[in-house]
Order: structure tokens, then C-alpha cells, then sequence
């Protein structure tokens, strides 16, 4: 199976629900405004949101005099539009910086996916690069034994703290640990939830702060994990961890499991971050570096 062909079985439940919707909306092949208002609803209700529904719309608007408008036009018209706004979160993310090791830190709240998402890149990573995984939720043992697990499954070092041991201060030793013994990534993972949002945040910022103090100039990218059966909430997520941190990459995770994959658009639109992996099933290798044009046309169901 091609990487095409993964995009589109991924987000097959997202893509029956707008195709198959959006087909029967054009029955007639006329585009008229009652048409046009019941394909809104349909992108409305597959969670792209309004601000990039009502762009969508305009352009459909445009075609409404053309005599060969029909429903392949018109999904070909929605998913070059998409693509125009998704183009720009492209990013690579295994450019990153030179200067070793490069320090990720991964947040989310729990359930978001963030322990199996760093399983998965140990395994993209593994063959070509010497990898630190740091346990920093130290709240949660049971998130402590699966990092421990993919560690000593793939071969690569592991660094944990002792249960509800300060996260900063295993941040900041498995940081000075990465330096000394030259890794190339050491990947930190965080606690989702805490008591209430305001300690988490806290949280996060300390663990910034010693990283950044540790590393020096080398940089620290943080990676916020999102679970796609989330749809539109997934905003406000996004809102939530880019007040306490900046943001450098979004990983998408489980979106073969919805037919709400269409709320990344928004918050591409919106945010404008980097995305550098969505997440289209459980096994090790499900884990697909984002391409714009594979997600909008596969969206869609086209092929291109």
C-alpha cells in the first residue's frame, strides 16, 4: 500500500461522510442556493468550521453559472482550497536543529496519545539515531511502564524518576544525561492532567525553564499531541497549551477513528503551526508525516 493509499484509508470516515453527503447535495448538478447552504451544513457538521466553511463556500458561490458544475468539480474545487490552507503547516520534522541533542517535549492532556505517538517515532528513529526517552509524568506509573516498554522494545535509553518525583528535575537530569552521552533526540513526555488546568500549566513552564537552562542554545521543540476523535475541540486545546508554551509542531493522532478529521483545517487556518505527523492507525508504523495534498484530496476521496 502507497502513502496515497494510507491517507485514504485513514480518513475514510471523514471522506464517506463529506463525499458521499456532498454528492447527493448536487443530485441536480445545479448549483443553487439551497444546494449551496445544505453543502455548508455538511462542512459545518464535519467539524471544518465556520471561518473556513464560509471560504469554502465562496468559492463554490463562483461556479454557480457554470454549466458543467457537478459534484467531482466541486469536491476538486473544496480539496484544492483546503489544500491552499493546509500547504502552509507543511514541515518537516526531521529538520531540526543541527546542534545535538535535539530536545522534544511532548504535551497533551492524557489520552491525547502522546506515549504511543513517542513509541512509534522511537521506531521511525531508531536505526540512524541514538534516543533518550525521558518519563516526566510522574504522576502516572502506568505511563512510566509503557514508555519503559517502547525504550527496551526498540533498544534505545530510557531515564525515570521515581513515582510523583519533581517532573523538572528528571527533565533537567535526562537533559544533562543526553549531552553528556551524546544522543541525537531526547524525547520528554508530560502529564496531561493534573488537579486543574492552572497546576498543569505551572507544570509545563517549570519544565521549560530547567530544559532551556540545561540545553543552552540548542533548541527545544515542543510538541503538543492531539487526539483527532476530538474534532472542533481540539481549538480549544490548542488555545489552552499555546498561552503556557510555544507551540513549535502538532502531531494529529487517531483520526482513522473519526469522521471529524476535517477540524485540522481550522486549526490550520487559525494557528498557522507546523503539523508533522498524523496519526492513521494503531500499528508502529501508522504514524504518516503530514502531507497537505495527500490530506486534502483523501479527505475528499479523490484521487489526484
Amino acid at each position: 500500500m502507497n502513502i496515497i493509499q494510507r491517507f485514504k484509508q485513514g480518513l475514510q470516515k471523514s471522506s464517506n461522510y463529506l463525499k458521499t453527503n456532498i454528492i447527493d447535495s448536487l443530485k441536480s448538478n445545479e448549483i443553487s442556493d439551497e444546494v449551496i447552504n445544505e453543502i455548508e451544513s455538511i462542512l459545518i457538521s464535519a467539524d471544518i468550521g465556520l471561518e473556513v466553511t464560509n471560504q469554502l463556500i465562496e468559492k463554490i458561490k463562483q461556479t454557480k453559472n457554470n454549466q458543467d458544475a457537478n459534484s467531482n468539480l466541486i469536491l476538486k474545487l473544496i480539496a484544492s482550497e483546503i489544500n491552499s490552507i493546509l500547504i502552509k503547516c507543511e514541515s518537516s520534522f526531521f529538520s531540526q536543529n543541527k546542534s545535538k541533542p535535539n530536545v522534544l517535549m511532548f504535551v497533551g492532556i492524557n489520552g491525547s496519545g502522546k506515549t504511543t505517538t513517542i513509541g512509534k517515532l522511537i521506531y521511525k528513529l531508531k536505526d540512524k539515531n541514538k534516543i533518550l526517552v525521558a518519563a516526566c509524568d510522574t504522576f502516572r506509573a502506568a505511563a512510566v511502564d509503557q514508555l519503559n516498554k517502547w525504550s527496551n522494545k526498540y533498544n534505545v535509553d530510557f531515564f525515570g524518576g521515581l513515582l510523583n518525583q519533581d517532573p523538572a528535575s528528571v527533565a533537567f537530569k535526562a537533559c544533562e544525561k543526553a549531552i553528556n552521552e551524546k544522543h541525537d533526540y531526547v524525547m520528554i513526555d508530560t502529564a496531561g492532567r493534573l488537579s486543574n488546568n492552572i497546576n498543569l500549566i505551572n507544570q509545563l513552564k517549570k519544565i521549560k525553564s530547567v530544559i532551556q537552562k540545561s540545553i543552552g542554545d540548542r533548541q527545544l521543540n515542543n510538541i503538543l499531541v492531539l487526539d483527532g476523535t476530538n474534532g472542533s475541540n481540539m481549538i480549544s486545546q490548542v488555545e489552552t497549551f499555546s498561552r503556557a508554551i510555544h507551540i513549535s509542531g502538532l502531531i494529529i493522532t487517531k483520526l482513522d477513528g473519526t469522521a471529524k478529521g476535517g477540524a485540522i483545517i481550522s486549526i490550520a487556518k487559525k494557528y498557522q503551526i507546523p503539523i508533522h505527523f498524523i496519526g492513521l492507525g494503531e500499528k508502529q508504523d501508522d504514524l504518516h508525516i503530514f502531507n497537505a495534498k495527500n490530506f486534502s484530496y483523501s479527505l475528499l476521496g479523490l484521487d489526484f
